[in-house]
Parts: structure tokens; sequence; C-alpha cells
């Protein structure tokens, strides 16, 4: 594995965003081509049970994570938070990798809990929209969370960590995701609730609304909201020409 500060360290500068952007005027009168959705923590509340986890396994350790550590990890690959873990707590990091994430997998399918508003918004746009979700967690969860959701027959593509070179925050998966949908990137609309989903969505070109739902993320993009049960969106969404 490589190092934590390496790692780190590869994507730290926040990319550019543009000086206009059509979600400045909200409802923005443009519509995309395709949307992208993220999954932990901005479709369902998993992102946040992870990191409920890591904190519960730290602590077994006698092993906290400062708060600037917290923040840069939170969104990024198992792989990353696993160096991370594996430092503080003194320990190999492929054994902190296996407990973790043999914990994780124990429990990822029960009491899923979709995050206010976010089935509502995915269903109402696959109707008119092709629709991704392009995610860090490793394809046998990734599929897991969508089947226990019913999400699978809505979404045309999913792209999970095996299925790209870079995880985010590199813009590979919404790369990918956008080609599999056939639409330019910079005509897909991306939904992010991390500041490592937010840097990924914006490198590869997309609009972005970000959806925070961890304390202490605080991710750019043109548009904020504080939940996808936004009556804007709902009535943004409703307006567009179905494409399918």
């Amino acid at each position: 594995m490589q190092g934590r500060a390496d790692i780190l360290g590869r994507m730290t500068s926040d990319p550019v965003a543009p000086p206009v952007s059509p979600l400045d005027q909200w409802p923005p009168r443009w519509s995309p081509a395709a949307v992208i959705f993220d999954c932990d923590g901005l479709l369902v509340d998993t992102e946040g049970q992870w990191v409920a986890l890591q904190e519960e396994y730290l602590a077994r350790h006698g092993a906290a994570l400062d708060p600037v550590t917290r923040r840069q990890i939170t969104g990024r690959a198992a792989d990353l938070v696993v160096l991370a873990i594996a430092e503080a707590v003194g320990k190999d990091p492929h054994q902190v990798g296996a407990e973790l994430l043999a914990e994780h997998r124990g429990h990822i399918g029960e009491g899923l809990t979709p995050l206010p508003g976010a089935l509502e918004t995915l269903r109402s746009i696959a109707a008119v929209r092709p629709v991704a979700v392009a995610s860090n967690s490793p394809r046998d969860m990734l599929d897991t969370k969508l089947e226990t959701l019913e999400l699978t027959e809505l979404v045309d593509v999913s792209i999970a960590i095996e299925d790209v070179a870079e995880a985010k925050p590199a813009p590979d998966m919404y790369l990918a995701a956008a080609r599999e949908l056939g639409a330019d990137p910079t005509d897909c609309l991306g939904f992010e609730d991390s500041e490592t989903g937010a840097d990924a969505a914006r490198a590869a070109g997309l609009q972005l609304i970000a959806v925070p739902s961890i304390p202490g993320q605080e991710p750019c993009a043109p548009r904020r909201l504080t939940s996808l049960d936004d009556p804007v969106l709902a009535r943004w969404i409703s307006a567009w020409e179905p494409r399918r």
C-alpha cells in the first residue's frame, strides 16, 4: 500500500470552478443531458454508518483521528481510510482493512436508511433522463445497496471502485459514468455530499449540486442544498422535457 501522506497529497489542489454556472440561478433555465449520483451519504446514510464504525474501531484501540485527518479521508476510497486508521492504532494496514471491511460488509444490507428526498429525486429524474450512480464503494457493496433500496431497475449505469483506474477525488468515475450514458460530462448534472466527491465531479467538468450530510464537510459546488427534499429542486425536475 502507498503511504497515507502520498495518497492524500496527490489531489490536494482544489479544482478551479467555472466562473459562471447555470446553477447560479435557482431554479436554473438549463437542464442536463444525464444525471450522475453519488451513493453513500447522498442517497443513503451509509457514509455516516461507515464513519461511526471507524470511530468505534479507533476507540476500541484507544486511538482517535485528529479533525483535519477525519475531514481529509471522509468520502475517500477504503484503502486510504484504512491507512489513516492503521497508522493511528499502530497495526498492519492489511489486518486493519480486513477487520474494518468485514464489519462493514456484515451490516451493509441492514437498516439502510434513504436520506430525505433521495429516492423521490432519483425516481423523478430516472423517468426523464439517463441516470448513473458513481461510488467509491467496492462492486459487491454498491450492488447490495442498490438492490436493497430497489434502485437497480432505475439506474442505467453504476460505477464502482473496481471500474476505474483512480477513485474519487480523481475524475475517473464521473468520466466513466458520462461515457457509459453517452453524454458529454459538461452536459451532466452531478449530486455529491462530500468534499472528495465534489472535487471529482467538478474535475470531470460536471455541473454539481452538493448536499452535505456529514458534519465538517464543506463541498465546493455551484449550488448547495441542505436536503434532496428541496421543493425548488422538485419543481425544476418536473419541468424537464423527457429525453428517454
